[in-house]
């Protein structure tokens, strides 16, 4: 197998990150490198550890979009799939994940076993914490079953669906970029690009799903004018608004792809060999700190 090279790339999360802290940012992206490997120095092996660190709003979330994608392939293979299974099967997942992490399996496989914020640095999850995250489970689940995207969803052949939790990259100005669409298909002359949301609404949702409507663009040869793009807030019930993306639009994302780029090479010792140094990533100290899986070992974490 050929040795994995670290190249520049970009995606939204990324963005979000380096915007967050740029210590962060270099600890996820760089320290961390090749810290899989059992010869690995011991820095880049620590940071690799905590970089596999989640928590159980983000263990919920990815769940629950395991589930919905889930019932969209055996809706695909001409299956049913019921909506009290699908939530008993979230239930059964988190309670593995949780499980896992609290025997810290994760120290002979970090890649293949869950680490939890909660167990690493607390503080405990109580009861009533763990009956919130089920609560909210179960609701995002039931309210996909009966949301208008699914119905739509329904009426549509699935030979022509475009994406269901596919990853993949697209060539931005000489960048590689990484897109996630949740789902994507075209419904009559148009193609809709929904991204299933287990939070509430925040103004950077609608700029991701442009993204990937750019990524169609490229990649599924569709005209910009035919997109459709929506977050989809399951804890809202689920239904969205017939929002077309824009030349506005698209220029907007663009410009924030562009300068993003830019500031993230900006900071490279070599942009041309990905080189970063960390004392170029300096921290933003703060209350995010509280929720960083790197806080034990950065010395300005507050």
């Amino acid at each position: 197998m050929a040795e994995l090279e670290s190249t520049f790339s970009w995606s939204f999360s990324r963005h979000l990150t380096f915007q967050e802290c740029p210590r962060k940012y270099w600890f996820n992206y760089y320290g961390a490198w090749g810290g899989w490997e059992h010869d690995a120095p011991a820095e880049a092996r620590e940071l690799y550890l905590l970089k596999k660190i989640s928590n159980l709003h983000m263990l919920a979330g990815d769940v629950v979009h395991r589930a919905i994608a889930g019932v969209l392939n055996a809706f695909r293979r001409g299956e049913k799939a019921d909506p009290e299974e699908t939530v008993a099967w979230c239930k059964a997942e988190m309670q593995r994940a949780f499980s896992e992490s609290k025997q810290e399996l994760w120290r002979e496989n970090p890649k293949g076993f869950t680490r939890l914020h909660e167990h690493h640095y607390g503080p405990k999850p109580d009861l009533p914490f763990l009956q919130k995250i089920a609560k909210k489970i179960g609701t995002c689940v039931r309210a996909f079953f009966k949301s208008r995207p699914f119905a739509l969803i329904r009426e549509t052949d699935p030979q022509k669906w475009l994406s269901v939790e596919t990853l993949d990259t697209f060539d931005f100005e000489g960048t590689e970029v990484f897109a996630v669409p949740d789902f994507a298909c075209p419904i009559g002359d148009d193609v809709v690009v929904f991204d299933w949301k287990t939070g509430w609404p925040s103004k950077t949702h609608r700029s991701q799903v442009i993204l990937y409507g750019l990524y169609g663009v490229k990649k599924w040869g569709v005209a910009r004018e035919t997109l459709l793009a929506a977050p989809i807030y399951l804890l809202k019930g689920g239904d969205f608004s017939d929002r077309r993306i824009t030349e506005e639009d698209a220029e907007r994302v663009s410009g924030l792809m562009r300068d993003s780029i830019a500031k993230m090479r900006d900071r490279l010792q070599d942009p041309q060999g990905n080189v970063a140094v960390r004392e170029s990533f300096q921290p933003y100290p703060g209350r995010v700190c509280r929720s960083c899986p790197f806080r034990s070992v950065c010395p300005e974490a507050l």
